[in-house]
């Protein structure tokens, strides 16, 4: 567990900001994927996860209830976003794709 104090988390918000302008000035859009992914999103990838199987926390109950599926705190974030480069990008008219994910 970590906790920022209020002067380092300002010094976060600056570093924020100022990542925030550079990249809207080149073209860039924000975006966010979800913490928590289907588990097998990081089955897709075992050689991927291989490295951080030990350390992966895993959702198995929602609500009182088991999940259909698990899901996982994702490590980082490649399995979420290739899924969805594959939805976003069809054609080389959809390229550039500037994104920045927050």
């Amino acid at each position: 567990t970590m906790v920022i104090r209020p002067y380092g988390y300002a010094i976060w918000e600056q570093c924020q900001s100022w990542l925030d302008r550079e990249f809207k000035r080149t073209g860039h859009q924000n975006c966010y994927f979800p913490q928590l992914i289907p588990y097998s999103f990081i089955e897709k990838e075992s050689s991927h996860v291989e490295g951080f199987s030990p350390e992966l926390a895993l959702v198995t109950k929602g609500g009182g209830k088991d999940l259909e599926e698990p899901l996982v705190m994702r490590p980082t974030s490649e399995t979420m976003v290739n899924h969805m480069f594959s939805q976003w990008v069809k054609s080389y008219r959809d390229l550039p794709l500037l994104v920045n994910q927050r």
